[in-house]
């Protein structure tokens, strides 16, 4: 519907639209491999003998103890919580930077 919309307005307004429909160009292989490659090296015991994703984990643990109330500003949770998807989400990007590049012969 949006699409018909949108030709229509373009027809209307006499635009010649060059615009990809399929833009975000999503991916299954890069959320798989992204996550995948997040998971490994944030598996790796590097912070006094654990992992990122293990203090991550159990600082969720930690807090479910005492679920109806949320966890206090100064808990180490929100450390975890905030590193761990910062590097997911730049894992991530970089697998799509990556991938697609690979797939449209940028380099």
């Amino acid at each position: 519907m949006q699409s018909m919309m949108f030709d229509i307005c373009c027809v209307v307004l006499g635009i010649n639209s060059n615009f990809q429909r399929d833009w975000l160009r999503r991916d299954l292989n890069v959320i798989g491999f992204g996550l995948i490659g997040w998971l490994v090296p944030s598996s790796i015991p590097a912070i006094d003998g654990k992992s990122l994703t293990g203090l991550f984990f159990e600082s969720i643990g930690t807090e479910l103890a005492h679920f109806p109330s949320p966890p206090a500003l100064t808990s180490q949770f929100w450390l975890w919580l905030i590193t761990w998807h910062l590097g997911l989400f730049i894992a991530l990007t970089f697998g799509q930077i990556g991938f697609k590049g690979r797939t449209e012969d940028y380099f």
